[in-house]
């Protein structure tokens, strides 16, 4: 079990935080003992599926189960749209994004419109513009680290986005991907994916971990439908005080 002073929260939340890693093999007296002397405003707690006791334990404690995080792993070495959307195939490109167009992402980002199912977004205490601030400061601090920023084009013009950090030296994590707003609802959404798989494609990475919400289902299908499989689930809690 890990016990973590999430210190970067409080710029993005304003209030102090602290997560909570709790492993398949973890001990529920520890846990017990933990959750009781946590007095920070905000915490966040995920168990490893399966483990229903401390799901259980933890309800008890006053946390509330906000979503299930489901970890996908993906390869890149056949990247290609699926079937369903290979009409759109000649129409297509991913680069990587010129300083204007990491400006415009930024934006975009902060503003918060493409974080409807994220956790932040659902929580009352909480809303979509802060979590599309505390994802803009992640994104800076990644690419202050060197992550990647990928555009996928549709006719030429920028349809999606994606964020892609490397992990180690053939896997990455793409992180973070959107449509930019003022291609919402045209059914663009499968880019988003697929400037990310085509950005660590190109960046000679071979294998994608990411992870993506069960308050998601669409994005979950499309992960799906690009061959992604299912690695891991975590009960994700949280609790104000």
């Amino acid at each position: 079990m890990k016990e973590i002073n999430a210190f970067w929260e409080k710029r993005n939340l304003g209030v102090d935080v602290k997560e909570i890693e709790f492993e398949e093999k973890d001990e529920l007296d520890t846990l017990g003992e933990l959750l009781y002397a946590i007095y920070t405003p905000y915490s966040v707690l995920r168990i490893a599926s399966g483990r229903t006791d401390a799901l259980l334990l933890a309800q008890e404690q006053g946390y509330r189960v906000i979503e299930m995080s489901i970890g996908l792993e993906g390869k890149t070495d056949h990247v290609k749209l699926p079937e369903i959307y290979r009409r759109f195939e000649s129409t297509v490109s991913v680069s990587f994004a010129t300083s204007d167009e990491s400006d415009q992402i930024l934006k975009e980002i902060k503003k918060g419109e493409i974080f409807e199912t994220d956790r932040i977004a659902l929580d009352p205490y909480y809303s979509k513009s802060v979590a599309g601030n505390r994802y803009y400061n992640w994104t800076r601090d990644e690419l202050d680290k060197g992550a990647k920023l990928a555009v996928a084009y549709y006719k030429n013009a920028p349809a999606a986005f994606g964020v892609t950090c490397q992990k180690n030296h053939n896997c990455y994590d793409a992180f973070l991907g959107g449509i930019f707003s003022e291609m919402a609802n045209k059914g663009l959404g499968f880019l988003a994916i697929y400037a990310n798989m085509k950005a660590i494609q190109m960046q000679g990475g071979t294998k994608i971990v990411t992870r993506v919400s069960s308050n998601n289902q669409p994005i979950l299908r499309l992960h799906m439908q690009y061959g992604y499989m299912v690695k891991d689930m975590k009960y994700v809690l949280i609790r104000h005080q």
